[in-house]
C-alpha cells in the first residue's frame, strides 16, 4: 500500500476533491503497471507489478469506502 491505513482514514477529515486528486494518481499508477504487465515476459517481475496492482486496487476500494461513508455522513 502507498498509505497505511490510519492514513487512509484521516481522509475523513480532507476535502472530497482531495480524496479525488489522490484516488486519480493511483488508478494512474495502476494503469502504469497494467501497461508495463502486458510488456514483461519475466515471471517474478509479473508476479511483483501484479501484486503491486493488486494492492494498489485494494487501496482504492478502501477510499472509494470512505468517501462513501463521508458522503452519507
Amino acid at each position: 500500500m502507498t498509505l497505511s491505513d490510519k492514513s487512509i482514514k484521516s481522509f475523513k477529515n480532507k476535502s472530497e476533491q482531495s480524496i479525488w486528486n489522490y484516488v486519480t494518481a493511483l488508478q494512474q499508477l495502476q494503469n502504469a503497471l497494467f501497461q508495463l504487465e502486458k510488456e514483461e515476459e519475466n515471471p517474478e517481475i509479473l508476479q511483483d507489478l501484479s501484486t503491486r496492482a493488486l494492492e494498489i486496487g485494494n487501496e482504492i476500494e478502501s477510499i472509494l469506502k470512505l468517501l462513501e461513508t463521508k458522503m452519507e455522513d
